[in-house]
């Protein structure tokens, strides 16, 4: 309402008919709802979607490196055979040991265990092996062309200065060791030696098509208008689904920023740029990663349809609100105002009405509600008034009661007494002590105090009681710290101290025992007041809890005081419970709400 003050003059609106206002308003009820389910709608599918896809390229990736790495595994379980039948037959062949550089029994035995390699591991595209003559047996013709690099080839080097383990080289083009310059292979080397003595027999060299590496996820990877590649970890590409892009750059530097930035992250990763979804799977031991590419157009073209329906849907149920809003206006106007006329009385302060109900419909339903309401306004203001004065006047009774002349009086016979005695300590503590009591009391005006304070107020007024009865009783405190900062109506626990020093200790005849204890209960305070005093007999329980309306007849007058008060502060499930037993003491628990904050 407030943004259509805003767009709308104020005094232009005010004197519109309600058929009008109830359009305008209806307007952006309608359109702005469905145009957030709309957008949100979108949001939360193509978000759904998007998961979706990436935990299916996930899936695919997790294939198609399964088999890629299998393949490469293949590749070496190649070169371990081979290094095994490559020595049966240059060592264990007698005629190895004439001349086998012009052997060709030699380079025909040594050309057919290439030729059964590749059938056994068909991964391996070419093979040949070069031996200490630098002789050349190729699994195929080609692979023994420009015999004149092969001495100084750098990958031939590398090899040879191994010890024997599987060296890898990345993707590359060359014109020698493989059937033709312009494929794109990936090379595994090994050093060849004797098994027994460890002397060198050669040098062994298996390649991997490149081609065979991208016809992997062409088979597995499944991505609408989608594709895959594979990049090292300085984001040059060494397979792809498009032969141009292999072994160049990862041409958006973007892109090619977020792959080298995420080399050792090894859970897949997405991210989108330029509306496309990508999806990077880690390829372990050799640092490559697996992108997964899918336009965003191609997968949120089902959201865009259900978008377009809602907005749709929104038109009509535009139509149809503009429809109802004049039918409204006719049917709640009238009454609606009338309402509102008596409104503006009660707003004034006028609480004697009544406005006449003519109808049970809702405006029916809403005007008997108002009456209602301002019946039970005048009786809660009625109830509200006489427990304020009652609550006033428990306060009063109880103030006056507990800071009787008779308890300063005794005080000062106390503090006079000891100070005949030359007991000028005790005589600072109990004038200490009188005063914090007093202080407590009044509490600044407050009503509420903290249990602290009043466990503070409850020990000055027993050291009091401590130094006119020290043979009559012993008293002991335990409260949890928990407790400590809930709140209380001020003057609470001393009446139930002094009803126990006076009714259940003063008589007993021997020393005894008054014990305070305090904990949190159900998220409730529960304090107990506890002596081990002559207690009472049932009959005199069941007087002092019974409840009457007048105070002059109760039996535990303060009892009842505090136990209304509390109720009154805080309601009828907290007050005052009291058990006794006669010869055996009496037990009062208060319940109090947990950490009550005084308004």
């Amino acid at each position: 309402m407030y943004i259509l003050q805003k767009l709308i003059p104020t005094n232009w609106f005010r004197n519109q008919r309600i058929r009008y206002k109830i359009i305008l308003i209806y307007f952006p009820l309608i359109f702005v709802p469905l145009f957030v389910l709309g957008f949100v709608s979108n949001q939360v599918y193509t978000n759904a979607i998007v998961k979706k896809t990436i935990k299916n390229v996930s899936d695919n990736s997790s294939l198609i490196i399964t088999r890629i790495t299998g393949m490469l595994t293949n590749v070496e379980s190649c070169a371990n055979m081979l290094t095994i039948n490559l020595n049966k037959v240059i060592v264990e062949d007698p005629q190895s040991l004439a001349a086998p550089e012009t052997s060709l029994q030699m380079y025909t035995q040594i050309t057919n265990q290439l030729s059964f390699a590749l059938l056994v591991f068909p991964d391996v595209q070419s093979a040949a092996f070069i031996d200490t003559n630098n002789r050349i047996y190729g699994s195929h013709v080609l692979m023994e062309r420009n015999r004149e690099w092969i001495a100084t080839s750098p990958l031939l080097k590398q090899i040879d200065s191994s010890s024997g383990n599987n060296i890898w080289f990345p993707m590359q083009r060359r014109d020698y060791l493989t059937n033709g310059s312009q494929e794109t292979v990936m090379t595994l080397g090994k050093r060849i030696v004797n098994i027994y003595t460890g002397q060198k027999l050669g040098l062994l060299v298996l390649n991997i098509k490149e081609s065979s590496l991208s016809a992997i996820y062409q088979k597995i990877g499944s991505i609408q208008d989608g594709s895959y590649f594979i990049v090292d970890d300085e984001g040059v590409v060494t397979s792809s689904q498009h032969p141009e892009d292999v072994l160049q750059e990862v041409a958006n530097p973007e892109m090619k920023g977020w792959i080298t930035s995420s080399k050792h992250v090894t859970e897949p990763t997405s991210f989108e740029y330029e509306k496309t979804l990508v999806v990077s799977s880690d390829v372990p031991s050799f640092g490559w990663k697996l992108i997964s590419m899918a336009p965003l157009a191609s997968l949120t073209a089902d959201t865009r349809k259900i978008t377009l329906l809602i907005v749709l849907l929104g038109i009509v149920c535009l139509f149809f609100a503009l429809l109802g809003a004049g039918m409204l206006s006719q049917l709640i106007a009238k009454p609606i105002m009338g309402l509102t006329k008596y409104m503006k009385k009660v707003k004034e302060g006028s609480l004697d009405i009544e406005f006449q109900v003519n109808s049970e419909d809702e405006i029916g339903m809403l005007s008997s509600g108002f009456n209602a309401m301002i019946r039970r306004i005048q009786e809660l203001l009625t109830n509200i008034n006489w427990e304020q004065k009652k609550k006033r006047e428990y306060e009063l009774a109880l103030i006056q009661a507990q800071i009787k002349p008779h308890f300063l009086y005794n005080t000062l016979d106390v503090i006079y007494t000891l100070s005949e005695m030359g007991r000028t300590r005790d005589v600072q503590r109990t004038t200490k002590a009188l005063a914090d009591f007093y202080r407590a009391a009044l509490s600044k005006g407050r009503e509420t105090i903290t249990i602290e304070e009043e466990i503070r107020n409850v020990k000055d007024y027993l050291s009091i009681q401590r130094i006119r009865y020290s043979d009559v009783f012993t008293y002991e405190f335990d409260i949890h710290n928990d407790v400590l900062s809930g709140q209380i109506p001020k003057l609470t626990i001393q009446p139930l101290i002094e009803n126990a020093i006076y009714h259940g200790l003063k008589t007993k005849g021997s020393l005894g025992l008054l014990k305070v204890t305090g904990e949190i209960v159900d998220s409730k305070i529960k304090i107990i007041v506890a002596d081990d005093g002559v207690g009472m007999d049932s009959e005199r329980l069941k007087a002092i809890v019974k409840k009457t309306e007048s105070p002059q007849e109760a039996v535990g007058y303060g009892f009842k005081n505090v136990n209304d008060r509390i109720q009154l502060y805080y309601g009828d499930e907290y007050g005052l419970q009291i058990t006794s037993e006669l010869g055996q003491g009496t037990e009062v628990t208060l319940w109090l709400p947990f950490r009550w904050d005084e308004e």
